[in-house]
């Protein structure tokens, strides 16, 4: 039995009674091990290990090691269930394996519960399960273990003290700007490529220690050593390395920009001396986000904004999009290359542990990192770090490229199996010679940049490829965007629509868009090509860490890997993650260009028994009268905050003169009137207007934001003694939530629900008895919390008057 069918058999609700790292370990993991075989003597927990590597020294902890015969022979690294389970996390529990005994542990394990990766120590082979103790006495006896050289233990020490202490790395490359820039006087706007061109050398004396090709010579020691032995200078040693490093990544920079500035040695000897101890090969994705926060966030420039796709979501992406062996993929906006990082760990996992010879594994991973990884990426400093990126992770930095994607003469159409992107926002491209060259920019003096992204992604894929990319919400939602999804649903089939909460991408760059994901396959006129049957719908409200803050901080909840936990069957229902969140599939079928967005194709979903529902647009007309507003006439103006949220009911009338009010348009109003605010539909704003009696002719006026709804003529449901129940039946959960489904807009606060939308809200068809029972109340709370909150406000002016509060009493209620 797998670990994961174990949980499904033992636990009902796996995400509610498993939440800790330590809960996954008494609850599951420790009594699945033993049905595996071991027994508990043969367990060991929360072991030390001290790593020192020069001046500096941590200590970590191996969460569970398995002995066999009084030797670690399996080390089992536990992560909280809603952790992806990523490389890095893999590289670590790997590092523990090598350390923890000489010889070193035959197998390391990673589990978050659900996903679980295996690696032999000296192979690399992984697995996707934890093994059985037969299992991992088989790889005992099959593997051929062989011991690691001081020089790689040192290697392996370097990447735990850079996993564990991730905010000293931080500080430290923090410091380097200042001494590269205050000491050595580097130019701001030239010290980011100087301190890659130090990471560069520094990686490539990585990379020779992992082949066996000598030891690692980025450290002050061998720089001074050498600099006596041959008569030459830190500073000359140094270059000697650089150029070295640039003999086996050429063209990593353009022309003079290869050339080493730093002239100060004791400025490089001071980097180089607060860098050595860590380890940037394969551990790169803290090291280039310290990179890009400390040198480059809030210094960049150029045509387009640039910002990074936040971990949590490239991953999701990735996974999502599943990228095979012999796929070629691109990220046509690459930045700094997290996509393609991702791709390229996803791929290569699988050609680990494709059941090939290793001559042919290593055929595949060149084939890999030479024909398969292509970026492009308009701002020269992201293309340099996308390059070092890629080299940190493993390789695959060749074919990525520097310039205007829409120009760009280097990339070939219909070549790619997969694209990957997060392509700059609502930014207007105005060039008519490059306009002229794309479908949706054609006889257009502008259109903007992300929707010219879709259609050049689009064309780059083979037919039948897929593109996965982030966008902002309104191009799914909105009615202007009406021809670019008509455009796309001509070109390609949707895969997956995923809503992505608001502030999602301020901690990467402060874009406040509120953004989705959209899975597209590109259509094909190939006799075996089958369009989807279904698309992925997914409304994400936790992703991780904390949105709509300028700090990026991480955070257990995350709706996108529940989303991948259960995405291998499809289901004509909406299924809820341990947050509250819904997903679902729909039919391809029911898809239609009018709407694309998560939210309004789950609605599609949320649909009960016809039998026992009624669509609102069948016995309803939603309407907007309005009048102009003259300055000099007085109108009774209700505003919409002055509805309750809790209750519904209407607060306070104010009577004011046509000129204190700044809209010259409003909708007009009456006493008994069915009032719905269409804006921000979270607020459930929809209220019966009380019984007021006046005794002039003046008109009761309201927001353009309001909708008056009004029984149609003929309908079969509601009459005039049972019309106020709409009231009570709109403003009830099951209706609520597919009223606030139909948002539209940039934000919750903004999001608007048109009036066609509404039309298509079901609402249950119950008894006349019971209709007029609800119409009763709705009556008499309506005027009820009328009458109270006139008494409050009558009281209220009397205390201001008392207190000789010189306040114009039209500012509180004149009815």
């Amino acid at each position: 039995m797998s670990l994961k069918e174990y949980i499904l058999e033992n636990f009902s609700n796996f995400n509610v009674a498993v939440k800790s790292e330590e809960d996954l370990k008494v609850k599951v993991i420790l009594p699945y091990l033993k049905e595996l075989g071991y027994d508990e003597s043969e367990m060991r927990f929360e072991s030390p290990m001290t790593v020192v590597i020069g001046s500096k020294k941590t200590t970590v902890y191996s969460d569970i090691e398995i002995l066999i015969g009084n030797r670690v022979e399996l080390v089992i690294d536990i992560k909280r269930p809603k952790h992806s389970v990523t490389q890095t996390d893999v590289l670590q529990a790997v590092s523990y394996a090598k350390l923890i005994s000489t010889p070193s542990a035959t197998m390391s394990c990673v589990t978050n519960g659900l996903n679980t990766i295996s690696t032999n120590t000296f192979t690399g082979e992984q697995e996707v399960e934890i093994p059985s103790k037969s299992q991992l006495l088989k790889r005992i006896q099959s593997t051929k273990k062989k011991s690691f050289t001081d020089i790689q233990l040192d290697e392996v020490k370097s990447v735990l003290l850079t996993l564990a202490e991730p905010k000293e790395l931080y500080r430290l490359i923090s410091s380097s700007k200042d001494i590269i820039e205050k000491k050595a006087l580097i130019r701001s706007d030239q010290s980011f490529k100087e301190i890659t061109k130090i990471i560069l050398v520094k990686m490539n004396e990585e990379r020779r220690v992992k082949g066996e090709e000598g030891p690692n010579r980025f450290s002050k020691q061998y720089l001074e050593t050498f600099g006596k032995a041959n008569s030459v200078t830190c500073l000359e040693a140094f270059n000697r390395l650089f150029n070295e490093a640039l003999t086996k990544y050429p063209n990593i920079y353009p022309g003079d920009e290869a050339t080493f500035l730093i002239e100060d040695e004791d400025a490089l000897l001071k980097v180089v001396d607060n860098l050595a101890p860590f380890s940037f090969l394969g551990t790169g994705e803290d090291i280039k986000g310290a990179v890009y926060e400390i040198f480059l966030k809030g210094t960049l420039r150029g045509e387009f904004d640039q910002y990074f796709t936040p971990r949590e979501i490239v991953d999701f992406m990735v996974q999502l999009a599943d990228p095979q062996v012999d796929d070629v993929f691109i990220d046509p906006a690459c930045g700094s290359g997290g996509f393609l990082i991702q791709a390229f760990n996803h791929v290569n996992k699988k050609i680990i542990n494709s059941p090939v010879s290793e001559l042919e594994r290593k055929k595949k991973f060149k084939t890999l990192i030479d024909k398969n990884i292509w970026g492009h990426e308009a701002d020269k400093d992201l293309h340099v770090l996308a390059k070092i990126n890629l080299i940190m992770h493993g390789d695959g930095w060749n074919n990525i490229y520097q310039g205007d994607t829409l120009r760009t003469t280097n990339l070939q159409d219909e070549y790619f199996d997969l694209v990957l992107a997060n392509p700059p926002f609502t930014i207007k491209y105005e060039f008519p010679e490059v306009l002229s060259n794309y479908e949706l920019g054609l006889a257009k003096d502008k259109e903007e940049l992300d929707i010219l992204f879709v259609e050049k992604s689009l064309r780059l894929l083979k037919p039948g490829g897929d593109l996965y990319i982030v966008l902002p919400e309104g191009l799914l939602t909105n009615r202007s965007y009406q021809y670019f999804r008509e455009w796309m649903l001509e070109k390609a089939d949707i895969i997956c629509s995923i809503s992505l909460p608001e502030g999602a991408f301020i901690p990467m760059g402060s874009s406040v868009s509120k953004t989705c994901i959209l899975g597209l396959r590109k259509k094909s006129d190939l006799p075996d090509y089958v369009s989807p049957t279904h698309a992925f719908l997914g409304i994400a409200k936790e992703i991780g860490y904390e949105t709509g803050k300028k700090v990026y901080k991480k955070k257990g909840e995350n709706d996108l890997v529940e989303f991948l936990n259960d995405f291998d069957t499809v289901y004509e229902e909406i299924h809820r993650t341990s947050n509250g969140n819904e997903y679902g599939w729909i039919s391809s079928s029911k898809i239609t260009a009018r709407r694309l967005g998560a939210s309004h194709l789950l609605n599609l979903l949320d649909v009960q028994d016809v039998e026992t529902t009624i669509n609102i647009g069948s016995v309803l007309s939603i309407d907007q009268p309005k009048v102009p507003i003259k300055d000099s006439e007085e109108y009774y103006y209700l505003e919409i905050p002055d509805i309750s949220e809790s209750t519904g009911a209407i607060t306070n009338i104010r009577k004011l003169l046509g000129n204190e009010i700044t809209s010259k348009s409003l909708v007009e109003f009456r006493p008994g009137d069915i009032l719905f605010s269409r804006i921000n539909p979270r607020k459930n704003r929809i209220t019966l207007v009380p019984e007021i009696s006046t005794d002039t002719d003046i008109k009761f006026v309201t927001s353009t934001e309001i909708y008056i709804l009004n029984i149609k003529e003929n309908n079969s449901y509601f009459d005039e003694s049972t019309k106020n129940a709409l009231v009570p039946i709109l403003r009830s959960p099951s209706v609520k939530n597919q009223i606030v489904r139909l948002g539209v807009g940039s934000s919750s606060s903004r999001a608007r629900v048109y009036a066609d939308d509404l039309e298509g809200v079901r609402i249950p068809i119950l008894p006349e008895e019971t209709l007029e029972e609800l119409a009763n109340l709705a009556i008499e709370n309506s005027n009820d919390l009328w009458k109270n909150s006139q008494k409050y406000m009558d009281n209220f002016v009397k205390m201001q008057g008392l207190l000789n509060f010189r306040e114009d009493k039209r500012s509180y209620r004149s009815i």
